[in-house]
Parts: structure tokens; sequence; C-alpha cells
């Protein structure tokens, strides 16, 4: 059952010779409303000037285009708050270019539902109340200042400053769930309790809209009034044509010459615990895809089947030629997904051929999956399991980033409870710790490849798997292998340092001291021995401490 909600909206003049305020809602149907959700917004000019209106209608009505042209993968409040700054740089901008007195100013308070979960963004003082059965709750804090008589002055708005600091929140939704969006001039006039009164009295959302901005006139209030309403009648899931797709059967037994949709099956390529794939002809286009699938005796697996269709919708979210084509199948009888085939091998069967990676070798390619993790990390996507295995050569030398089976995002987590996927000797310390998967856990997973393609060895050493291992520091690569120019082994030990904080902090950055290399080399920073090495440290300044003793003793004596 999708998210179904219900709206109603209503604004006033009242005593004000213009109205500025603005309210609208948008409510997309089919994947757009599962992926990103529905948005509501309302906003208050600042009075002051002639721009309140125009700050807020070119604000809601920005917000209201501009979110949804925000990556899928983005999480809500990464979306609302790119948004809103570029909106709040626009319009600080119009207040410096403008001759006209007042700025363009103003609040906003933005709802987004999607799914199960509720989130928002709010700076100013209009308002965002939850109705929940008999409680009404202020989910919004007002940006006034406290100080006595200032009570009406905003600390916070759109276009005030340069710079814009928005409040955001979320939380379950549950059906019969009422969110009630209002400008200062319907709470102020009604207070918390009418509030809450009219909305019992009135289910539904236009005339509830209606009777809160018609009661705030009634009781005196002198500003604009206006009201968005929205009721929980349903509550869905993210991404609800994916839940259907789970039971989905999977395919049987199949060999070459077998048909499948409008495939014709060529080869098995691999078949293990979680995971098999199909070398398969198109019928219609005569291309070669890869089927990827689960093994017949995961049929029934649900979070088996949701990280399989996951890794077919980051892979449609992903625009970057350093992961394999994903083909767009408009309809299917069975669970699977077709990526193209390349010809070639991993760099994983590069090292069991017995290929020698050089350092410059090492470097082109580490540049290369830095462009290919940036491109993710943009997504606001995780790989999780980086690994020789995992990247790709193809015949004309170009590296491609697979198997995003155990890869999360904000928007779509289909990892199992408790569960810390990865490869035990190329996933970060803090994840055996129990702390999250970062891009900063993907960095140490690339970093943890190139030493490994150059020395065939791990910097802490082989990790195997529900070992819990204790990092010492890492071993230099220049010992396996003294080729290694200093400035690459420096960047290798920045990447897999022990404590994030000392770890490159994004790929880009990892990229530009790659390409730089020996021009502008990076500079090894110099461990001090008690941390280095603490069971050698502490006996060593018992030793000099017991000299110094004994060399007072005698000079004491001497005396």
């Amino acid at each position: 059952m999708p998210l179904t909600l219900e709206f109603g909206y209503a604004s006033e003049t009242g005593p004000r010779e213009r109205n500025e305020d603005y309210g609208a809602y948008v409510s997309p149907d089919g994947a757009l409303a599962s992926t990103k959700g529905m948005l509501a917004a309302v906003a208050d000019g600042v009075s002051g000037g002639h721009h309140g209106r125009e700050a807020a209608e070119s604000t809601v009505r920005n917000l209201l285009a501009d979110f949804y042209a925000t990556p899928d993968t983005w999480e809500i409040s990464h979306a609302l708050g790119t948004v809103l700054a570029a909106i709040n740089r626009w319009l600080h901008g119009q207040t410096a270019s403008r001759h006209e007195p007042g700025g363009m100013a103003t609040t906003l308070t933005a709802l987004v539902l999607r799914g199960r979960r509720y989130h928002y963004a709010h700076v100013g003082d209009s308002r965002l109340y939850r109705m929940r059965g008999e409680i009404l709750s202020q989910l919004s804090t007002d940006h006034v200042w406290e100080t006595p008589g200032m009570s009406h002055v905003l600390k916070r708005a759109l276009g005030l400053d340069i710079h814009v600091v928005p409040d955001f929140g979320d939380g379950d939704l549950a059906v019969g769930d009422s969110f009630v969006l209002v400008s200062d001039g319907v709470w102020e006039p009604l207070g918390q309790l009418e509030l809450h009164r009219l909305l019992k009295l009135h289910g539904e959302p236009q005339f509830a809209a209606a009777a809160l901005v018609r009661e705030a006139h009634a009781r005196g209030g002198q500003d604009n009034a206006s009201a968005l309403v929205v009721s929980v009648r349903d509550i869905g899931e993210v991404e609800e044509a994916l839940v259907d797709m789970r039971n989905l059967p999977l395919p049987g037994k199949l060999v070459a010459g077998a048909r499948l949709d409008d495939f014709t099956i060529e080869a098995e390529l691999h078949s293990g615990r979680d995971t098999r794939l199909l070398r398969a002809r198109h019928d219609n286009t005569g291309q070669r895809w890869v089927l990827k699938t689960l093994p017949t005796v995961m049929q029934g697996d649900s979070e088996a089947a949701a990280r399989l269709l996951a890794e077919e919708w980051f892979l449609k979210r992903v625009h970057s030629h350093y992961f394999p084509e994903v083909l767009p199948l408009p309809a299917r009888n069975f669970l699977y997904f077709a990526v193209r085939f390349y010809e070639g091998q991993t760099l994983q069967d590069k090292l069991d051929a017995g290929h020698h990676f050089s350092p410059n070798e090492t470097v082109t390619l580490g540049i290369r999956m830095l462009k290919g993790l940036a491109a993710l990390h943009r997504l606001d996507i995780v790989h999780r399991d980086l690994k020789p295995a995992n990247l790709h050569l193809d015949t004309a030398g170009k590296l491609r980033i697979l198997d995003l089976g155990v890869a999360r995002c904000p928007t779509l987590d289909a990892r199992e409870a408790h569960a810390q996927p990865g490869t035990p000797s190329f996933m970060a310390p803090e994840l055996f710790a129990d702390g999250d998967a970062s891009p900063g856990s993907d960095l140490y997973a690339l970093g943890v490849t190139l030493y490994h393609l150059l020395t065939r060895k791990y910097p802490y050493g082989e990790i195997e798997p529900f070992q819990h291992p204790k990092f010492g520091e890492p071993a230099p690569p220049a010992r396996t292998r003294p080729d290694i120019p200093l400035w690459l082994e420096n960047v290798l030990l920045k990447a897999v340092a022990r404590d994030p904080d000392a770890r490159f902090e994004t790929a880009e950055e990892m990229l530009l001291a790659l390409e730089r290399g020996e021009a502008n080399p990076l500079l090894r920073r110099r461990v001090p021995l008690a941390e280095r090495s603490p069971a050698g440290a502490w006996p060593l300044v018992a030793g000099l401490s017991l000299l110094l003793n004994l060399l007072l003793l005698f000079l004491l004596v001497a005396s």
C-alpha cells in the first residue's frame, strides 16, 4: 500500500494591505512519491519592505521544484539543506542588488513525508505541529530573540544573512497523524489549546485549514494567516516497486540455450553462496549481458531479494563510466537484473595469475578507482566491499567498480539487522567496533587494495572472518617493495591509518595526492615511540630514569 495523504490549505490577508504568506504542496505519483516523498511548505515573508511576498513565494516555488531534482540517494535533510542554502544565497544577493527599502527575507517550514517517516526543515517563526491521537505537539522551535520586547524579532530567516542554519527533524509516521504548518498569524492569536480544539472539530484537512485561518482573524489577529494541514490516511514503503518485486520466483537451473524472458543463456559465470551470474544474449539486440540473481536455495529470502534489487537501484542512479551499465527492464517474470558483459579480468584474477603491479600502474589504477568512488560518494552511497575482486579491467584497460550488493545510502538501506558486511582484511578498524560504514571506511579499503596490489600483503596482516583484530602501526609497504617511492608510501600509510581522523577526508583529497605525486609529496607524520610501541617505551623510560638516579647518587657521594 503506498503512502496516502490528504491536504488542505487556506490563506487570508486579514487587516494587512497585502498577503506576504505563501504555501503550497506537491503530491507526485508512482516512483517519485515513494523515492522522494510528498512535500508541503509554508513561508511568511518578512515585513518592512516591498519584497516579503516575492521572497516567500519564490522560496516555496523553488523548493518544491528543486527538491525533486536532487539525487534520489540523498538523505532528505541533505537535499533540503542543499536547496535551502542555494535559495538563501539568491535571496541575500537580491537584497544587495535592489534599491528599494527593505530586504528579501522569509521564514520557512517545510515537511516531507515518505514511506513510513516524516522529515522537516524549519527556519524562522512559522510553526509545525503534529496531531497524534489526542496529543498536539509542536515540532519546530521559533527562531526569535528571547529578550523582552523583541519576541517578534527574527534571529534566523532565509535571506537575512549569507549563511543560514535551518533546523532539521524526523520521526515515524502513523495512520491518522495530522501535520499542521502555520504562519505566526495563526498560532499567535489562537494559542495551542484553540489549535487543538479546531483540529479535533474538523476532520477534513481543507475544512480544518479554513477554520484555523478564519478563527485567527476572528480572535483579533492583525497579520496574514496561513495554514496547511496534512492528514495521513495510509503509510507505505520507500520504493514500493522494489517491495513488489521481492516475491518474483528465482530462475531455475538454466543450461546453455535456455530462455529467460528476452534472453538466451550462454553460460554460468559464477555460482556462490549468495550470488549467481549468468552470461546471456539479448534476443532483440544480440548484445551480451550478465544476469545477476540468487541461488535457487534462497527462494523466499526477502532480505536477500531486497539486497539484489537495491543493487540494481543503485546502478541505475550512478551515472559514471566507472560502473557497469545496467539494462532497464520494463517487466520481468523472474528475480534478476542485467548489467553489460565486459571481456576482461578483475584485479584479483590478475594477482592470481601472477601479474606484478608496478608503482606507476598502481597509481594509475588508484586514480581511476578514486574517480569512480568520488562519483559514488557524491550520491551519498557507501560501497562497503571494495577489494581487488570487485575491481574489473576490461580488454581496453578500462576500470569498473563492481558489486554494490552490500552498498548503503540514507534513502535505501537493504542490509540485514546488526550486519556489518565487507571482507575482513579490507575493513577499517572502526567497523570491528560496530562503527558505521562511511566514505572514510571506503577510502581505507581502497588504500588496502592499492597496498595489496603492490605487496600482496595487508598493512595490519591478514584478518580472518570472525576474528577481532588489534591494530598497531601499519607495516610500511617499502619493506616488501623497496621500489615504492617515498611519496606513494606516505599516501598509502595515510589512507590506511588506524585513526579515521588521520586519513583522507574525501576521495577528491586522496585523488589530488596521487595526481600530484612526487611534485607535492605528503610528509610522513613522525609517530612518537610511546604511541608506536607502548610496550617498549615504558621500559626505556624506566631505564633512563634509573641511570639518571644512579648518576645523581654518584655525584652526591663524590661531593
